[in-house]
């Protein structure tokens, strides 16, 4: 099977084969009619690829839960735009597709020249009953909610582009992007400056979570973070930790880490947030800002553990697609305020962003 949506560098196979039917099919309720000419019949195979996102087990790398395949007219002519034909699978009963590959779509449009777009992995379906759309505007304006994704089940949307269907057999790919971001605390070292932060058993890795995170994004990705209402903001200056979206964006060790002087702690810590483009700001009233990847750590004193917090501001935003991977290495103790960042010199962060589509990294020191 050709393997054609990406998920990593290679998520999930999407080829759409179409092959002669008859001349005629009844038009849909509430969708363009059909021209009284060829028909296509488009078969949906679906496939999962192996993929390595750290943090991630191999089942949850690969995981397709539900499909959504939508078929717009294309071209300039008054009805451009105009559904034709959607299918689904995967709403009355999740699909578990996490190896090999997965046929259940069947859908039947007229030749010409059409557009197809791909939806994998929301929480509606948008193909039938009240959250049906009927234009490729209403699908690229619906908004889906973090909350409503998981580390098994991420949003992904994408189009073959337009195209002419003629009667025959041809094969169309769709390739999709996460329209999520992916942030993974990958190691912390202990190097401090002060002798006696050196002491062993003195410094241990507790809580790592996301603050300021976007609650909703549309399909289409034209949402803008600066415009959202405070409603629709996740962790506002402060760590949420409840179900369901408290899965995606806190990481709660069981037991805090002990790590000594010249040592690491690589354990990953892996997140997912929808794009902010947002400034950092540190002001003590809400307002939109950037979203930051927080540490906490504590110091033993000789009598207390003593928090700290280390927040990090991803250079230039998230970005959907992609994956940026923090390594920390500490010097001095934090702040004492998750929402005020630490001297550079306090900590060195070094992030590598990474193109989920194409694998190509880059290193920076901030």
């Amino acid at each position: 099977m050709k393997k054609n949506i990406l998920w990593a560098s290679c998520l999930a196979g999407l080829s759409l084969l179409a092959g002669a039917c008859s001349k005629t099919e009844d038009p849909v309720p509430g969708r363009a009619d059909s021209p009284d000419r060829g028909s296509v019949e488009l078969t949906v195979r679906l496939g999962a690829p192996d993929t390595k996102v750290a943090a991630q087990t191999a089942a949850n790398e690969k995981m397709i839960r539900n499909v959504q395949v939508f078929v717009f007219r294309a071209g300039s002519g008054p009805d451009a735009g105009a559904l034709e034909i959607a299918g689904s699978a995967g709403f009355g009963t999740e699909l578990d597709v996490s190896t090999g590959s997965y046929s259940g779509l069947t859908l039947k449009c007229s030749t010409g020249e059409r557009e197809i777009w791909a939806v994998v992995n929301d929480a509606l379906d948008r193909t039938a009953g009240p959250e049906a759309v009927s234009t490729k505007e209403e699908l690229l304006a619906v908004t889906h909610r973090l909350a409503d994704a998981r580390k098994d089940k991420l949003l992904m949307v994408g189009a073959s582009g337009a195209r002419t269907l003629h009667e025959g057999k041809v094969e169309i790919a769709v390739e999709v992007r996460r329209m999520a971001a992916s942030v993974i605390l990958e190691s912390v070292k202990n190097d401090f400056v002060a002798p006696a932060w050196r002491k062993s058993g003195v410094f241990r890795v507790e809580d790592c979570y996301l603050l300021n995170v976007p609650a909703r994004i549309n399909f289409g990705g034209t949402t803008e973070p600066a415009a959202l209402p405070e409603t629709d903001w996740y962790a506002r200056m402060a760590a949420e930790t409840a179900s369901p979206r408290g899965d995606l964006i806190y990481d709660h060790p069981e037991t805090p880490k002990i790590v000594n002087y010249g040592s690491s702690d690589t354990t990953p810590h892996t997140f997912y947030a929808y794009p902010n483009n947002c400034a950092v700001s540190e002001d003590a009233s809400w307002s939109p800002r950037a979203t930051l990847l927080v540490l906490e750590a504590s110091l033993y004193n000789g009598h207390d553990w003593v928090k700290y917090y280390y927040p990090v501001a991803i250079d230039g935003g998230l970005v959907s697609n992609r994956q940026y991977r923090v390594s920390l290495t500490v010097h001095r103790p934090g702040s004492l305020d998750p929402n005020v960042p630490v001297k550079f010199d306090d900590v060195t962060p070094v992030v590598r962003v990474t193109d989920w589509e194409g694998g190509d990294t880059y290193q920076s020191e901030i």
